[in-house]
C-alpha cells in the first residue's frame, strides 16, 4: 500500500535536482511514522527531516524506482 501512496505523493512535487524537491500541490501521505502533509511552496532537501521523515530521500527513492521500471 505504501508504494501506491508514494507513487501518488511524488506527483505533487517537482524535482529541482538530486535531493531537492519542491511541493507544487497540497500533498498528504500516511507512513508508519504518521501522516505527513506538505503545502505548495515547501522545499525539501535530502538529509533534512520534516515531521520526522526525510521527504527528499523518500521522493528520490521513488524517482529512481520509477526510472528503472
Amino acid at each position: 500500500m505504501q508504494g501506491i501512496a508514494v507513487q501518488q505523493f511524488i506527483k505533487r512535487f517537482r524535482r529541482e535536482g538530486a535531493g531537492v524537491w519542491l511541493c507544487v500541490e497540497p500533498a498528504t501521505i500516511d507512513l508508519p511514522q504518521g501522516r505527513v502533509q506538505a503545502a505548495p511552496g515547501a522545499r525539501f532537501v535530502a538529509g533534512a527531516k520534516f515531521m520526522n521523515v526525510d521527504i527528499a530521500r523518500l521522493l528520490d527513492e521513488e524517482f529512481s524506482r520509477q526510472r528503472s521500471a
